[in-house]
C-alpha cells in the first residue's frame, strides 16, 4: 500500500540484537457523501500532520432500481502538480466485489496523461488537449454535459474526466481517489465533481416458456435487451435436474411430459443472471366465478378465454359453444359447469364453475274467516323466514297491508303472494279467498186501518230489534227500525226496515202537470199492493170509478179519494197548476210591395222566450226583428221557444207585385218628336229592365234588335229603319224579354203598325 498518513515505529529487539521494524498503519478514507456536488480540497479535513503526505477519498453509492444501466461522469482537476494523483471508478457487483470502470493518473508517474484527458468505458479517448475550446467539442461531440470543474483551466494540466455505463447488474458505484497533500500550501491543490448516477437503460428481463400442443413443443424465449451483456455472453436453458435443453437468447424443447420448473442462466465477462420459471399446461380458460341462483332464473353461460370452447354440464352432457343458456333454473340444474377452452396452439385448459340453485321456503298462507263486509286478513304463517311479503288481489293490484276491509263479492278470488326470503330469491303462491255471504232477509208488510204487520222470512235467520226479537213485528204508528239479522255462521246484517203507518192504503201519485200552455194535467195512482183492491174518486167521493188514472185535467184544485176493500180511505189534495204564458204576434196586415222594397218586421212576444227563429231561414236573424230586401213571395213565420220547450208561432203572408209592360199599337218615325221610335212602356215602379227587344218583318225577317236597355225611354228603341233604309208603312211584329230585379222575366210580344 501506498498512501499513509503517518507512520508509527515500533521495536522489537532480539538476544544480543537490536532489530528495529517499522509498521505502517493506513489513514482512514475520507468519505465523499454527496454527488451532483464539487468538492474542493476535501483531504484537508484529515491533515494531522504537518509534514506532506496522501489522503484517500471515496465516494460510495448504492442503486435504488436493480438490472438499470447506470451512467457516470466523475471530472477531476489535479491542478498540474509534480505529486502523482490518482482516481478509479469500480462497480459495486451483487457478491460486493469491486470491477475496475476506468481510472486516471496525473503528475510525474508512468502513465500519467497530460493535458485534458478522457477516458469513457475504460477506453482512453483523448489526451493532451491542451485548451478549453478543444476540450469542449470533445465533451459535445460524445453527447456529454459540460465539464464541472471550470476553475483553473488555463493550461488544463491534470484536468480529466471518466465516464461510461456500469454493468446492469451492478449495484451501485464506488469512486476512489488518491491525492497528494501538503498542509503548507495554501492554494488549491485538488478538486472532484461526481455527477450524479443516471439510469440509461432498463435490463430487467422475464425468461418465459410457451407451450404449443400442435408442435408439442415449448418455445423459450428470454427477452433480454440489448446491449445489456456482452456480444461474447453465454446463455443457457435447463430443467429442474440441471440438464441443458438449450442455448442462446431462443430456443425450444419438446412439450409433453416436460412440464415443470426451468432456469436460464446468462453469463458474460461482469455479470451472471440466472431466472426460474414454471411451465405448465397453459391457464386461459374462464368459466366466470362459482354463482348462487335463485330457482327460476334464467340463466347463461360465457366462456372466455382460448379461440374455441364447449361445456360439459352436470348431467354429463356437452354443449357446442362458448354460450350457454337455459330458462328458468331449477334443483336439476345445479352442479359443475366444465369449460373447455382450446387456444391456438391447440392446447386444452378446463375451468369450473359451479353452480348452486337456491330454493326459497314455500310460504305457509291462510285467509281469516269472515263475512262479507269484514276485513280479511292475509295471514302467512313462516314470516319470518322472508324479508319481504307482497299480496297482489284477483285484478293484480297490490295488497298494501296484507288485509282487505270492507270485504265484498267482488273482492272474492284467487289472491297471490310473491315472497322474497333473506337470500333474495322469490317464489309466488296462490291462495283462494272468500267470505261468507251476509244474510238475505225478506220482508212482507200486511196493513189494517189501524195496525201494520212486518213478517220477517226465512224462517232459520234470526231477526233482533229494540225492544223485540222473533219474525213478526206489528206496529200501530209504523216507523224505521233498526233490525239486526244473523245466520247460522255468524255474519250478521243491519237491516233498516220502513214499516208505513197503517192509514190506509199505500199508494203512491204519479201527477204530470201541464208544460205549456193549452195543455191539461193528469194524476195516475200506483197501489203498492194488487190484492188489496181500491177505488178512486177526483171530486172528493161524489163520484168513485176503478180507473186508476185520470187524464185531460183542468187547472184548480181537486181532492183526490181512495178507498179499499177494508174501507179504509185516503185523501190527497192535488192542484192541477195553469203552465206560464208564451206567445208571439206579428201586428201586420198581409204585404203587397214591388221587388227589392227593403221589409223591416218585429216580432212581438210575452213569456220567458230563450230562442226565436224566422221562416224561412234566409230572412232568420234569431232575433225580434228581421230586415230583408223583398224579392219573391214568402209565408214568413215567426217561432218562439221558452226554456220548458213550449212553442208558439205567428205567420204574415208577403206578396211581390210586378208592374205591366205593355208595347204601343202604332207609331210614326217622322222626327216630330211623338212616338218616333218603338220601346216597350211600364210604370217604372219595379226596376225592371229589357233583356231583349227584338223586331221582325212579317215573313219573320229580323229588323232590329237590342239588349239591356231600359223601358219607356225614346233614346232607345226602333227608328222603323233597316241598314240606314226607312222601312214602309206596314205592320210589323215585336218580341221582348223583360228581367225584373227578383230574377223574374216576362216575354212581351204584339204587333204594331209603323205610320209614314
Amino acid at each position: 500500500m501506498k498512501d499513509y498518513d503517518f507512520y508509527l515505529l515500533k521495536c522489537y529487539c532480539a538476544v544480543a540484537l537490536l532489530l528495529c521494524v517499522p509498521v505502517i498503519l493506513p489513514a482512514q478514507p475520507i468519505m465523499l457523501s454527496d454527488c451532483g456536488q464539487p468538492y474542493v480540497d476535501p483531504q484537508d479535513g484529515n491533515n494531522t500532520m504537518t509534514a506532506q503526505n496522501r489522503d484517500t477519498l471515496r465516494y460510495t453509492t448504492y442503486f435504488v432500481e436493480t438490472q438499470q444501466q447506470q451512467s457516470y461522469i466523475v471530472d477531476v482537476n489535479a491542478f498540474g502538480g509534480q505529486q502523482v494523483d490518482r482516481v478509479e471508478v469500480q462497480a459495486i457487483m451483487p457478491d460486493s466485489s469491486l470491477k475496475s470502470l476506468g481510472s486516471l493518473a496525473f503528475g510525474n508517474c508512468v502513465g500519467c496523461l497530460n493535458g485534458f484527458a478522457l477516458i469513457d468505458n475504460d477506453s482512453l479517448i483523448v489526451s493532451e488537449v491542451s485548451d478549453v475550446n478543444t476540450m469542449d467539442m470533445w465533451l459535445q461531440a460524445l453527447g456529454q454535459p459540460p465539464f464541472a470543474l471550470p476553475g483553473n483551466l488555463q493550461t488544463l494540466s491534470g484536468v480529466g474526466r471518466i465516464s461510461g455505463t456500469a454493468p446492469f447488474c451492478a449495484i451501485g458505484l464506488q469512486v476512489q481517489y488518491s491525492v497528494y497533500s501538503d498542509p503548507n500550501n495554501a492554494s488549491t491543490e485538488f478538486s472532484t465533481y461526481i455527477h450524479c448516477p443516471q439510469p440509461v437503460s432498463d435490463c430487467s428481463f422475464n425468461p418465459v416458456g410457451i407451450p404449443d400442443c400442435n408442435a408439442n413443443a415449448i418455445y423459450f424465449f428470454a427477452g433480454v435487451p440489448e446491449g445489456c451483456f456482452a456480444d461474447d455472453a453465454t446463455m443457457e436453458w435447463t430443467d429442474a435436474a440441471g440438464n441443458v435443453v438449450g442455448n442462446g437468447l431462443i430456443t425450444n424443447h419438446p412439450f409433453e411430459g416436460n412440464q415443470g420448473w426451468y432456469y436460464f442462466t446468462a453469463v458474460d465477462d461482469c455479470c451472471t443472471v440466472r431466472d426460474s420459471f414454471l411451465v405448465t399446461d397453459p391457464e386461459f380458460a374462464d368459466a366466470g366465478p362459482d354463482e348462487s341462483l335463485c330457482n327460476g332464473t334464467d340463466f347463461s353461460l360465457a366462456g372466455t378465454g382460448g379461440q374455441g370452447h364447449f361445456w360439459t354440464l352436470p348431467d354429463g352432457t356437452s354443449t357446442t359453444d362458448s354460450v350457454y343458456q337455459t330458462a328458468a333454473l331449477n334443483p336439476d340444474n345445479e352442479g359443475a359447469y366444465i369449460l373447455h377452452a382450446f387456444n391456438e396452439e391447440g392446447c386444452e385448459d378446463l375451468d369450473t364453475m359451479n353452480l348452486q340453485i337456491l330454493l326459497p321456503p314455500t310460504p305457509e298462507v291462510s285467509a281469516s274467516a269472515a263475512c262479507l263486509g269484514d276485513t280479511v286478513f292475509l295471514l302467512t304463517q313462516n314470516d319470518s323466514l322472508f324479508q319481504s311479503l307482497q299480496w297482489v288481489n284477483p285484478y293484480q293490484v297490490p295488497v298494501p297491508f296484507s288485509f282487505v276491509t270492507d270485504f265484498e263479492v267482488t273482492d272474492i278470488g284467487e289472491y297471490s303472494l310473491t315472497a322474497t326470503d333473506l337470500n333474495g330469491c322469490s317464489i309466488t303462491v296462490p291462495l283462494f279467498v272468500t267470505a261468507n255471504p251476509l244474510p238475505e232477509p225478506e220482508l212482507i208488510i200486511e196493513e189494517t186501518c189501524d195496525t201494520a204487520f212486518a213478517y220477517f222470512y226465512p224462517p232459520e235467520l234470526s231477526f233482533e230489534w229494540p225492544g223485540g226479537s222473533g219474525n213478526e213485528l206489528a206496529t200501530a204508528t209504523g216507523g224505521i227500525y233498526a233490525v239486526t239479522v244473523t245466520d247460522s255462521l255468524g255474519c250478521a246484517l243491519d237491516w233498516q226496515v220502513d214499516i208505513p203507518e197503517p192509514d190506509g192504503p199505500e199508494v203512491q201519485l204519479f201527477i204530470e202537470q201541464p208544460v205549456c200552455p193549452g195543455e191539461l194535467g193528469e194524476v195516475e195512482i200506483e197501489l203498492h199492493s194488487t190484492e188489496r183492491q181500491a177505488i178512486f174518486s177526483i171530486d172528493g167521493g161524489e163520484n168513485y170509478t176503478l180507473s186508476q188514472r185520470f187524464k185531460d185535467l183542468g187547472y184548480g184544485d181537486y181532492l183526490l179519494v181512495i178507498r179499499d176493500l177494508f174501507d179504509c180511505v185516503q185523501e190527497f189534495p192535488i192542484t192541477i197548476i195553469r203552465p206560464d204564458t208564451l206567445g208571439v204576434s206579428l201586428d201586420y196586415e198581409p204585404i203587397e210591395v214591388r221587388p227589392t222594397t227593403p221589409i223591416s218586421l218585429t216580432a212581438n212576444t210575452i213569456g220567458d222566450v230563450q230562442r226565436l227563429q224566422w221562416v224561412p231561414d234566409d230572412i232568420d236573424t234569431g232575433q225580434p226583428t228581421t230586415d230583408f230586401i223583398a224579392t219573391r213571395n214568402l209565408d214568413i213565420r215567426v217561432i218562439v221557444e221558452d226554456g220548458r220547450g213550449c212553442l208558439a208561432s205567428a205567420a204574415l203572408p208577403l206578396t211581390v207585385v210586378l208592374g205591366d209592360v205593355y208595347g204601343p199599337t202604332a207609331f210614326s218615325p217622322n222626327g216630330d218628336g211623338i212616338n218616333d221610335r218603338l220601346i216597350l212602356y211600364s210604370d217604372g215602379g219595379s226596376g225592371e229592365i229589357v233583356e231583349r227587344f227584338q223586331v221582325y218583318d212579317r215573313w219573320g225577317g229580323l229588323l232590329f234588335e237590342e239588349e239591356e236597355v231600359p223601358l219607356n225611354d225614346q233614346s232607345y228603341g226602333w227608328d222603323g229603319n233597316r241598314l240606314g233604309e226607312p222601312m214602309n208603312t206596314g205592320t210589323y211584329a215585336y218580341y221582348g224579354i223583360v228581367r225584373y230585379p227578383n230574377g223574374f222575366r216576362r216575354i212581351v210580344e204584339g204587333e204594331v203598325h209603323l205610320i209614314r
